[in-house]
């Protein structure tokens, strides 16, 4: 028997749930009050037969669970803005057993929205989280069959403040619940979970009370316990949150929260696991170790959302996005959704134009007939309204312009000098020195708590070492974007007004464009409108993150810092970043692009100093050629090369580690062999790293030759247009072409050396 329920949704705002199903689990809404004109609109065709296909890899068979789908979502329509924008519309979607999806759209198109939708139909609502979000009014049905037991790990877990980590992990999420047995999936399963627990309490009081430890630990054989303890603790030391276990859960900080959480729901084994931003707060090791994880469970089904691209590429087996309302699914990996996707706009484009054409033919018909004679041309004419409504155009992307006022770094850029810090025992820094060149781009790496963001703050001088100079150059600006966000000074200001006065500040107090400057930045952050004269005081977490952002570029810097840049921003947004990054230090127009790898290649055009906290292997591979590798107590490793070639360095090391050493008649022979495969390693690091330079220099040749030609066309074409415009245009070829000189020398330069490294 399947029950109907019909109520409003509350967001859930939970750490780590399963559903107690016992029975089939259907979730129906009542329409939007908004959206009535939808109400008997059938979903789109293509939608009612979408099934995720299970192909992936050549190499990897995936194992897809007989029965019923995992969850079935009927006709889910969701709207705000009073009825006018859709998240939503009328979609449907089939997730299969044994699947692993990745959820990708636009900036506000409505994943979290939809994950939410599923999480509290699924999993069911926390007592800690039933007043944490407003209600959200929709229509459609979620279905989970009884069988499947789902978690889900959300972006920020809540912090119930009577919780200990060591409870956390074995799903409890208030005293209250643990005292009836804590979280309840099935009785049988859930007892296992609770018998740990009660394990872990009797051996603290094992002493005073050895014949109630001596029961628990029967029943620890009885009910396979002791197999959940030995998962427990892998999973929380392998995501680092062992030392934790005695903690309350609202002492930790976010990231430590999302690791617990991420932690718990493992520890579960989930049928469905549904992750919100998995690798945030998450260190390379930890993000491999994950991937790892879930492929392995093959029966597993899976579906997140991720700014990850890496960790989409390598886990997930297809991808679902959500555009403009609707769901499409891609087979395949990621690499082949960007492909797809590119396939679909540019037949969208195609039927758009011929569409065009074919309107452009029958609006010349309807001019050229006479009244008398409507009626007996009503097919036509219906056809024709029809045909008008297909030629609207596809909302594009915003362009956007902006001043370059970035300031020409001099010699003397940034100095360190033996540079210590320590707190209490916990080494951050020793002995570090380096000196910081025009056109680094270093990437900072590391577990997280070994110092990354305390480098940070040692370089902007925010925070002072223990030991050792610190020599900033005159012409140095910092542009900082950090975890922790900016304080505003004045709450009470409002968002215009705010953005106005770091415009002004950016470009040297220049009122004139301050005002049009910011109205065009607040824009392509997509903040509304609407949301201009709102105090800053009332806006979400994530539109103080926006702002940040904003206010870091105003500032046109030369030095720019950014700590996770990629945590907690969409994708749109971080498309909006590199877009404007890319104008700010290139001169350049440029629209906001659906993927990120097109922006990643004008952020490598920034002519100043970069230096990137992240654990986004793609982004830092792609804007990085050299990492500070923080290996803990204070050390530092100075590698040349991307965040790839470490981690392939690492798994080479692991491996040789692995394997019995070949024989070897002396020391002298060990110290020999060793010194051969350090230079050996420094030469592939180095050939590598050439070869990348190389291909980035004649792209960017072939770049400046089409922009050269532009401008020689445009001179050609300028007789009209008087002395001042020729000799603008003459000056600005004059330019490109001195950088395409200087670029064919660097060309030249890198061609040269690999020749000595016998590459051709």
């Amino acid at each position: 028997m399947k029950a109907i329920i019909t109520c409003l949704l509350i967001i859930p705002h939970s750490l780590s749930f399963q559903q107690p199903h016992t029975q089939s689990h259907r979730i129906s809404r009542l329409h939007h009050p908004h959206s009535q004109r939808n109400n008997h609109r059938p979903p789109p065709r293509h939608l009612t037969s979408i099934l995720l296909s299970s192909t992936i890899n050549k190499e990897e068979t995936v194992i897809l669970a007989t029965g019923p789908p995992a969850i079935t979502v009927r006709s889910l329509t969701c709207s705000f803005d009073g009825g006018s924008t859709y998240q939503l519309n009328s979609a449907s979607y089939v997730l299969p057993r044994g699947a692993r999806v990745g959820l990708v759209g636009r900036n506000g198109c409505g994943k979290s929205t939809f994950l939410r939708i599923l999480s509290e139909s699924c999993v069911g609502i926390s007592e800690n989280s039933k007043n944490a979000r407003e209600t959200i009014k929709y229509q459609g049905e979620v279905e989970c069959p009884r069988d499947v037991k789902v978690s889900f790990v959300e972006q920020e877990p809540p912090s119930p403040s009577d919780v200990t980590v060591s409870d956390a992990l074995l799903g409890v999420t208030s005293t209250q619940s643990s005292s009836s047995g804590g979280t309840t999936t099935t009785s049988g399963i859930m007892s296992v979970y609770e018998t740990v627990r009660q394990y872990r309490l009797a051996s603290l009081n094992a002493a005073n009370d050895p014949e109630g430890f001596a029961n628990i630990a029967a029943k620890m054989d009885s009910t396979n316990g002791w197999d959940v303890l030995t998962k427990a603790d892998e999973i929380a030391t392998k995501l680092r949150v062992k030392r934790l276990e005695d903690q309350m859960l609202s002492s930790l900080s976010g990231g430590e929260r999302k690791r617990v959480a991420l932690a718990a729901a493992l520890v579960q084994e989930p049928d469905v696991l549904i992750l919100d931003e998995p690798t945030n707060h998450l260190d390379l090791a930890a993000i491999r170790w994950l991937s790892d994880l879930i492929k392995e469970k093959r029966k597993m089904t899976l579906l997140t959302v991720t700014h990850d691209r890496a960790f989409l590429e390598e886990v997930c087996n297809s991808i679902l996005e959500l555009d403009r309302g609707t769901f499409y699914t891609h087979e395949g990996t990621y690499s082949t959704f960007l492909q797809n996707k590119a396939e679909r706009l540019a037949n969208e484009d195609q039927a758009f134009r011929e569409a065009k054409k074919k309107y452009k033919n029958e609006l010349e018909w309807m001019r050229r007939q006479p009244q008398a004679r409507e009626t007996k041309q009503k097919a036509r004419m219906d056809a024709f309204y029809k045909l008008e409504k297909s030629t609207k155009p596809r909302v594009k992307d915003p362009t956007l312009e902006l001043n370059d006022g970035q300031r020409r770094l001099g010699g003397n850029i940034l100095k360190l000098r033996n540079v210590s810090l320590s707190f209490g025992q916990n080494k951050m820094l020793h002995d570090f020195s380096y000196d910081f060149n025009k056109g680094d781009r270093i990437g900072i790496v590391g577990r997280n708590g070994v110092g990354k963001s305390t480098f940070v703050k040692i370089l902007t001088g925010a925070q002072q070492p223990d030991s050792g100079t610190i020599e900033a150059g005159d012409t140095v600006t910092f542009g900082v974007y950090d975890q922790m966000g900016i304080p505003f000074l004045d709450e009470e200001q409002t968002v215009l007004d705010f953005v106005k006065q770091r415009v002004e500040s950016g470009s040297g107090g220049s009122m004139a464009e301050a005002p049009q400057e910011a109205m065009m930045l607040l824009k392509e952050f997509q903040f509304e409108r609407n949301r201009w004269n709102e105090r800053v005081s009332m806006l979400s977490g994530g539109e103080r993150r926006r702002l940040q952002l904003l206010s870091v570029l105003t500032k046109r810097p030369n030095f720019l810092i950014l700590d996770e840049p990629t945590n907690d921003i969409e994708y749109v947004l971080i498309d909006l970043f590199y877009a404007l990054v890319s104008i700010l230090y290139s001169r350049c127009l440029l629209q906001s692009l659906d993927t990120l790898r097109a922006l990643e290649s004008y952020l490598e055009e920034y002519k100043g100093v970069l230096v990137i906290v992240s654990h986004d292997r793609s982004f830092t591979d792609q804007v990085t050629n050299h990492l500070f590798v923080f290996e803990g107590n204070g050390v530092v490793k100075d590698y040349l090369g991307t965040l790839t070639d470490y981690a392939e360095c690492l798994i080479e090391q692991e491996n040789e580690s692995e394997t019995p050493a070949a024989v070897v008649d002396s020391d002298a022979k060990k110290a020999s062999y060793k010194e051969d495969k350090a230079q050996r390693l420094e030469e592939r690091n180095r050939l590598k790293k050439l070869k990348r330079d190389l291909s980035k220099i004649e792209t960017m040749i072939e770049k400046l030759k089409a922009e050269a030609s532009e401008y020689q066309t445009k001179i050609d074409n300028s007789s009209d247009e008087g002395w001042t415009v020729l000799a603008e245009l003459t000056e600005k070829m004059d330019k490109v072409n001195e950088q395409v000189e200087e670029k064919e020398m660097e060309w030249l330069e890198i061609a040269e050396e690999l020749e000595g490294l016998g590459e051709e």
